[in-house]
């Protein structure tokens, strides 16, 4: 006993404080240890909850797993670093843990330094609204920072274990993400980071971004798990604004592009009538004093229809519903086209357009012909309405070794000033100079072309310097290919009269297409809608039928989609499939590419073309020779 009292006072007198515990219930502490921890004397210490609650941090070293370094705080609130040796030892018969600090006790200035730091780093977090947290698995303590304790929505007399706080705290249906997040972390030995709710002990649902670091042993367990936590609940609410407003933004679009296709639908019926009856009237015996009214009267139907259409391809290019479709094409050819189809434009206001065409761009180039064409009558039309009488010249030249095309247009009307080369290709721009009074713009087609030229990788600009007159260029980066598209291409011709069925509302246009077909050598039966359709042709077989899209009772795709479901239930030798063309006035891409899906074979646009019609027609009376004589054989 002497030998222990001994003992007891040697080591009571030590300058290192010596903890012995057992589980919670501390067996030993001496002088030294009571005195570092900031207590009146040993005989308090006999609950180790008391120094876990006093521990700030810890850092392992992986050399030993006995040691880690820490500060802790005193009962009075003063920090301290301290060199902390853990091992296990027999205690009086019992299995016990015997915690030693070997660091002594630091000076005042050290102390004083020390609290300062922290004092910053807590700071720091709290601005941050950062909150930090760490969990020693093996000593089953945690630690949670104030900005951690308030995120979460704690106090700091919270006594749960780590796993049951988070336990209780994340929203139940994110648990299985964190388990998941967890599992990951430690199975990878990765960062841990995710993104769940949790649920406040007053209810209060909060959004928090955690992540974190695992350290293991050498089997891979788990010893220690610390890491950061922000409240991330705003920029949540953020999000789901940016996302709601999205939504409205697209629905709003969506509704605006449903007006502008309605729109384009109604312009285009009557436009229809417009164009198709002058077109008609050519062809009859009329007074030569009507030609030019007739003419006229085309003309202005033309001109409608080009600025319904110029419109509502601007639309479409401002939602991003433009498609660039590349393949070979005659690009001279291409070229002459789109100034032949403004020849009675040009015709009208007294230009002679005049066309050069550089022989290295007499060949096939690689794009898109469709979008090529539309970008240069853009510019023609803009050209023509800002011109008055005289001479316009188009100029087409390739780059060198066929690389890109350039085509320079220059009109008959005044230079660009910088002022309109800044604001005319702003959508629905105009200006009208006192000493230029022809300058001017519809606001639409130099806004268009510039947008297409874009879409396809080149740019049109205007040119203000250097030139007589305006001009514009357009550029637009194409490849030349080798292929055989500059030989004629031998029309097919229609080898027998077809019985077309037409299904169509618009009286006026009934009429119309009932002329055209006579014209072009077909019978037709007319009825008014899906329906009737349907009624007729389980009646009478059609060699082909011309569907309107947009009708009562039933539309052109429902009609269709009824059609091929009778197709498919009956023998082809009774019900044969029938060719069906749409003829709409609804020209966007989308409405095509929904014809094809309902069953369709073709697709013409109102007002109708008559060489595009005529050879629709033609290709289907070919198909039926073909299909008659392979029947023969």
């Amino acid at each position: 006993m002497d030998y222990l009292r001994t003992l007891d006072d040697i080591l009571s007198n030590l300058n290192t404080g010596i903890i012995v515990r057992c589980h919670d219930e501390i067996l030993y502490a001496n002088k030294a240890a009571a005195v570092i921890f900031g207590f009146a004397s040993a005989r308090e210490f006999t609950d180790y909850r008391d120094v876990s609650r006093l521990l700030g941090t810890f850092v392992r070293p992986k050399s030993d797993p006995e040691r880690r370094f820490a500060y802790f705080s005193t009962t009075k609130g003063d920090l301290f670093f301290a060199d902390v040796s853990e091992r296990l030892i027999d205690f009086r018969g019992q299995q016990a843990v015997q915690i030693t600090l070997n660091a002594p006790l630091q000076s005042e200035e050290d102390l004083a330094a020390a609290r300062t730091m922290i004092e910053r780093y807590a700071l720091a977090l709290r601005h941050a609204k950062i909150g930090v947290w760490d969990h020693d698995r093996v000593a089953n303590t945690h630690f949670f920072s104030p900005s951690c304790l308030e995120i979460l929505g704690l106090s700091d007399t919270d006594s749960r274990p780590y796993l049951s706080v988070f336990e209780d705290l994340i929203y139940p249906e994110d648990r299985p993400l964190v388990r998941a997040a967890c599992a990951k972390a430690f199975s990878e030995r990765i960062p841990y980071s995710a993104q769940f709710r949790i649920m406040r002990p007053t209810g209060d649902v909060r959004w928090v971004s955690v992540s974190g670091t695992s350290l293991h042993d050498g089997d891979g367990l788990v010893q220690r798990f610390a890491g950061t936590i922000l409240d991330i609940s705003e920029q949540k609410i953020k999000e789901r604004e940016l996302i709601e407003a999205r939504k409205t933004a697209l629905a709003g679009l969506e509704a605006k592009n449903r007006f502008v296709s309605g729109l384009s639908h109604e312009f285009r019926t009557p436009i229809h009538a417009l164009m198709a009856l002058p077109r008609l009237l050519k062809e009859q015996a009329i007074r030569p004093e009507l030609a030019d009214l007739v003419e006229a009267s085309e003309l202005a139907g033309e001109q409608l229809l080009s600025l319904v259409d110029s419109a509502l391809d601007l639309s479409g290019l401002e939602s991003g519903n433009l498609e660039v479709r590349t393949s070979a094409f005659p690009l001279a050819k291409t070229c002459l086209t789109a100034c032949e189809t403004m020849r009675a434009r040009t015709h009208a206001r007294q230009i002679e357009l005049e066309v050069d065409i550089d022989p290295a761009a007499q060949a096939n180039f690689l794009g898109d012909e469709k979008l090529f064409l539309r970008t240069l009558q853009a510019m023609l039309r803009h050209a023509i309405e800002r011109s008055g009488p005289g001479a316009m010249k188009l100029r087409l030249s390739a780059g060198e070794n066929g690389h890109g095309a350039l085509v320079v247009l220059q009109d008959v009307g005044a230079p660009y000033s910088t002022l309109e080369a800044r604001s005319l290709f702003e959508p629905f721009s105009s200006i009208q100079t006192p000493d230029n009074p022809i300058t001017q713009s519809n606001g639409i087609d130099l806004p268009l072309a510039r947008k297409l030229a874009r879409a396809m990788g080149g740019d049109v600009t205007i040119a203000t310097r250097g030139t007589r007159n305006g001009a514009l260029q357009f550029y637009l980066p194409l490849e030349r290919v080798a292929s055989n598209l500059d030989e004629p291409i031998s029309m097919s011709s229609t080898t027998r009269s077809l019985c077309v069925l037409v299904v169509e509302d618009n009286l006026i246009n009934q009429k119309i297409i009932a002329v055209i077909l006579e014209q072009l050598g077909h019978s037709c039966v007319i009825v008014a809608d899906g329906v009737m359709c349907l009624e007729t042709i389980q009646k009478a077989r059609f060699d082909a039928i011309l569907m309107d899209l947009h009708m009562p009772n039933m539309d052109g795709y429902q009609t269709t989609r009824h059609i091929r479901a009778l197709e498919a239930d009956m023998p082809v030798a009774d019900f044969p499939a029938m060719p069906i063309i749409a003829l709409t006035a609804d020209a966007r891409p989308e409405t095509r590419e929904a014809a094809m899906a309902a069953g369709m074979n073709g697709f013409l646009n109102k007002p109708i073309s008559i060489p595009e019609l005529s050879e629709a027609l033609a290709s289907i009376a070919a198909a039926s020779a073909e299909d008659a004589s392979a029947s023969r054989a």
